[in-house]
């Protein structure tokens, strides 16, 4: 693990707890931050460099740094990680520009997880180029992404770009309705305490019965609405084609078309 920042810590300390047979490395010059991630009975190794590592060669390397410092940090764990799986979780850099800085041995993946992680319920989506990886590899990226939450193929690279605006920024969609929804229930006369524990309980409970519940989102809409009741008048001005549909559409086209021109970006 090359960075053990928060989204770093989180897949490697859901890989240890979920895969018991695995050995796990993570280099980060921040060793106190990394370590307090993780926890103090993580099976982690912690080094602050790679000088530290000797000659140790990978079976994987997840590079989990800032976008500016993948081509530097593959190129120094080149030796490390020469004949490596290699899963990038860098936003904008594509599998073209990881080629060029690693060995030509390596297999490369783009993954996207997403900052539920942290509670080991992402939806992670990831894509390879098919005729590098063999079916070995596809069922490793789906074990470590599977040990934080849920984990998908995507059919293409570009799909990425796309998914980032409802997987990877979909969370603050939903953080930003439970601070709004609190608002409301403040505007409403309730303290912000109160209105706080209101609106974060009705949404953990929501997305809790959407998880156990076989029945999609708009059936269960549908369950806890009844004809002219408190939820239909609610629905009645959420549900209007100007508002929640059209602006979730707007939303996720926003967040989506800025993760390409960010990708863009980092190519020049």
């Amino acid at each position: 693990m090359i960075g053990c920042g928060n989204m770093g810590a989180a897949i490697a300390a859901g890989a240890v707890a979920q895969m018991p047979d695995v050995d796990i490395t993570a280099v980060d010059p921040n060793l106190d931050r990394a370590r307090e991630l993780l926890g103090p009975q993580s099976r982690v190794r912690v080094v602050a460099d790679l000088a530290q590592l000797g000659a140790r060669s990978f079976d994987v390397g997840i590079l989990a740094v800032k976008p500016q410092h993948v081509t530097a940090a593959l190129r120094s764990a080149e030796r490390h990680l020469a004949e490596a799986l290699i899963i990038s979780i860098a936003a904008g850099i594509p599998i073209a520009a990881l080629r060029v800085a690693a060995t030509s041995a390596a297999r490369l993946v783009r993954v996207m997880p997403n900052l539920p992680a942290l509670a080991a319920a992402a939806m992670s989506v990831g894509y390879g180029e098919p005729e590098t990886l063999a079916s070995e590899d596809r069922r490793t990226v789906q074990r470590i992404f599977g040990a934080v939450g849920h984990f998908c193929w995507l059919a293409n690279e570009a799909e990425i770009d796309i998914a980032t605006g409802v997987t990877g920024s979909g969370p603050g969609y939903v953080f930003a309705f439970a601070q709004h929804l609190q608002r409301a229930g403040e505007a409403m006369g309730f303290t912000s305490d109160t209105a706080a524990q209101f609106a974060r309980q009705t949404i953990i409970g929501a997305a809790r019965l959407l998880e156990t519940d076989p029945r999609s989102a708009e059936e269960l809409k549908n369950a806890v609405t009844s004809p002219g009741g408190t939820t239909a008048a609610g629905l009645a001005v959420l549900d209007a084609p100007d508002a929640l549909p059209h602006l979730l559409i707007q939303t996720t086209a926003a967040a989506a078309n800025r993760a390409a021109q960010l990708a863009k970006f980092q190519q020049q």
